[in-house]
């Protein structure tokens, strides 16, 4: 059986799943919806306590994991902030007809006018979009704006999906997809052995190597390798000299474009590197990274079954 069926299970009968053949419309709940039809639900976020209408149908999402997660809830936003052509591959076929990227801007400044005109009932936006208070204020005057408590700009993605269970009103839904989830990718690093074993994610660029967020990894019983730490994650980097450094047992590699792959592929270092002798280094691409990087349960489904990442753990 497929790994993602054990996500699938775990969802209440009716749910909408990121695979692409739902066809339940932007805005409103799958068939079988059961949520409850009392008052407002509060909702802890980072920004306080929020009161968010009963069963809400109309939502904007300012990021995509935040939209992943009410898409497989069963109610697809009317709007997600990105463009049709940078969903990636879990979203594609699910969230093409609501994507625009007009919502939020390539400097991650929000249009708040444009979120006003779909009316919406709840407003999800990761930490990085509501920095500017008067932004928020501004949001919070058109709908509740749910945000996950933390005050990571990424966020863990279990926080994440559960504070947009809690103000769709499934918080059973959404724990229960969240408990699948980390029981596949568990099950799957016992099957390939890798427990206790290290990863480094890298992304070579003008500046330096840098090191990206990768902790759903460790769902998998991986460890963090040098440099993978909360405090050294996009902040801290390595020069062509130290490519030395990187000594992980699984090494991914996110180059975004040929010169930022020659950067690291062509380095007299990178031959000798523990990973690239044992064929476990893998230049990933930006479905990868953000699979992991702004996880969701879809995007996790998608990495334990169809990112290649098995091939490089069994070896």
């Amino acid at each position: 059986m497929k790994r993602s069926n054990i996500v699938v299970v775990a969802l209440t009968v009716g749910a909408m799943t990121l695979n692409g053949c739902s066809s339940a419309s932007p805005g409103s709940p799958s068939e079988g919806d059961e949520s409850g039809s009392g008052g407002p639900v509060s909702v802890d976020t980072l920004k306080g306590t929020v009161e968010v209408p009963a069963n809400p149908e109309t939502v904007v999402a300012l990021n995509t994991p935040s939209a992943d997660v009410s898409a497989q809830l069963g109610t697809t936003p009317v709007a997600v902030g990105t463009s049709a052509d940078e969903l990636n591959a879990w979203q594609q076929g699910v969230l093409d007809e609501v994507a625009d990227d007009s919502l939020v801007s390539d400097s991650y400044e929000v249009d708040v006018e444009k979120v006003a005109s779909y009316e919406p009932d709840v407003i999800f936006a990761a930490p990085w979009n509501v920095t500017d208070e008067a932004v928020y204020e501004q949001l919070s005057d058109i709908a509740p704006v749910v945000v996950p408590k933390s005050e990571s700009t990424n966020p863990d993605w279990d926080v994440s999906a559960q504070v947009v269970g809690e103000a769709l009103g499934k918080k059973d839904e959404v724990e229960e997809a969240i408990a699948a989830t980390k029981e596949s990718m568990k099950s799957l690093g016992e099957e390939l052995e890798v427990e206790g074993k290290t990863y480094q994610v890298i992304s070579p660029r003008s500046d330096g190597i840098y090191f990206g967020n990768a902790a759903p990894l460790e769902l998998l019983g991986l460890k963090p390798g040098q440099h993978q730490t909360p405090e050294e994650v996009n902040r801290f980097t390595l020069s062509a000299e130290e490519l030395n450094q990187l000594d992980a047992d699984y090494l991914f590699i996110w180059a975004m474009d040929e010169d930022a792959k020659s950067a690291v592929a062509d380095n007299p270092s990178y031959d000798s590197l523990p990973a690239v002798k044992n064929g476990t280094a893998k230049f990933v691409d930006a479905d990868f990274t953000t699979a992991i990087n702004g996880a969701s349960p879809a995007s996790l489904d998608w990495l334990i079954n169809d990112s290649g990442i098995e091939d490089v753990l069994e070896k």
